[in-house]
């Protein structure tokens, strides 16, 4: 394989390490302080404890940079967002901040978006990096008014962004924005990763910023959508979609 052609199929995992890189780099901090303390002759019992707290950290550092380079470069999951979909009709992208799935959507489509959506939401510190790194500071919109016509989309979009919500109101203002915006018969496409026992696996603590399936479920029945398919596309990441 040329180096070119190794260098597109690490691009997602780069893109993660890029925006994550301080957790990386504690864990090799963590790993060179229990070398040091080796190599300093410390008293076994702190020696061991040293090691014994490097553990977890990388295993679970480890398994992610696995589970991601699954999702983002050999599954190329953003390619796969539309299939078995039937045509997407009148579309729109919803996003929390950083939208890597717009380009695949557009070529898999065969058109833009008519609209496209950035929701306001208070940043943790990858997504910080990751705006930073990716456009100017767009002021985004409240989650209770996307500024989407109402019954005007036949499929919305919402990729990787709604974990961003946490608040169980504002996810619950959040979906019945979304429901506004579609026609009868609308599509609200929603591809996560869950909190289950997959992403606690390989991410660990991590994975705690997911939410559980059962809560995009609840806030879809609250909004009066109903669940029309579910798909594994990896073992980390799934595809509902909901119907006005």
């Amino acid at each position: 394989m040329s180096t070119a052609r190794r260098a597109v199929r690490l691009a997602g995992t780069a893109t993660v390490v890029r925006f994550n890189w301080p957790k990386y780099l504690g864990v090799l901090a963590l790993l060179a302080a229990a070398g040091a303390a080796d190599r300093a002759g410390a008293p076994r019992p702190a020696r061991a404890l040293a090691w014994l707290a490097c553990t977890p950290a990388v295993t679970w550092s480890v398994a992610s940079l696995a589970a991601t380079w699954w999702v983002y470069d050999h599954r190329r999951v953003y390619e796969q967002l539309t299939t078995g979909l039937a045509d997407a009709g009148t579309w729109a992208v919803v996003h929390a901040g950083f939208d890597e799935s717009r380009p695949a959507l557009c070529d898999a489509i065969g058109r833009p978006p008519v609209a496209v959506a950035e929701i306001a939401v208070r940043p943790g510190p990858s997504l910080r990096r990751a705006r930073r790194r990716s456009r100017p500071a767009v002021a985004g919109v409240a989650v209770d008014d996307l500024g989407l016509e109402a019954g005007s989309l036949d499929s919305v979009f919402v990729t990787f962004a709604a974990h961003e919500v946490r608040d169980p109101g504002e996810q619950r203002a959040l979906f019945s924005s979304l429901r506004r915006a579609l026609r009868p018969g609308g599509r609200l496409i929603i591809t996560e990763h869950a909190r289950d026992a997959a992403n606690v696996a390989v991410y660990g603590p991590g994975a705690l910023h997911f939410q559980p399936l059962a809560t995009w479920r609840a806030r879809a029945a609250e909004a009066g959508l109903s669940e029309h398919s579910r798909q594994r596309i990896t073992p980390f990441v799934q595809r509902i979609v909901f119907r006005r």
